[in-house]
């Protein structure tokens, strides 16, 4: 039976890892303020959504991405990453809702998607 190979560059990717995370703490930050400066734009609330998304910090970037439809209910893709999470979590029915919001509004990237998994995420009739 043969060993797993190892990562032959252990030092670089943590080196790599830990100045993505510096980076993605500035940039969570820089949108903070952004948020204060001009608490009516929806565009830091989706950007500082994408940056918890990526943190897998879900539940806050879920709350990120309604503030900034409840900012502009036809900010497409902010339905887009709303959808994308509800269904990554199950709810299908969310993310339908948010797909075709978005799909209205020109952006079809998650319907799309769902449509090609229709066995899994068929939307209710």
């Amino acid at each position: 039976m043969s060993r797993p190979a190892k990562n032959p560059h252990p030092f670089w990717e943590r080196l790599l890892d830990d100045a993505l995370d510096e980076e993605t703490k500035k940039l969570i930050t820089e949108q903070a303020r952004t948020i204060e400066a001009d608490p009516l734009d929806p565009r830091p609330y989706l950007h500082l959504g994408l940056l918890y998304n990526m943190q897998h910090r879900q539940p806050e970037a879920i709350e990120l991405f309604e503030r900034a439809l409840e900012l502009d209910p036809a900010f497409a893709l902010a339905h887009q990453h709303l959808g994308q999470i509800h269904a990554v979590r199950g709810d299908y029915r969310r993310a339908w809702r948010h797909a075709r919001e978005a799909a209205a509004r020109g952006n079809t990237v998650l319907l799309e998607m769902l449509q090609r998994y229709p066995q899994v995420t068929l939307p209710p009739e």
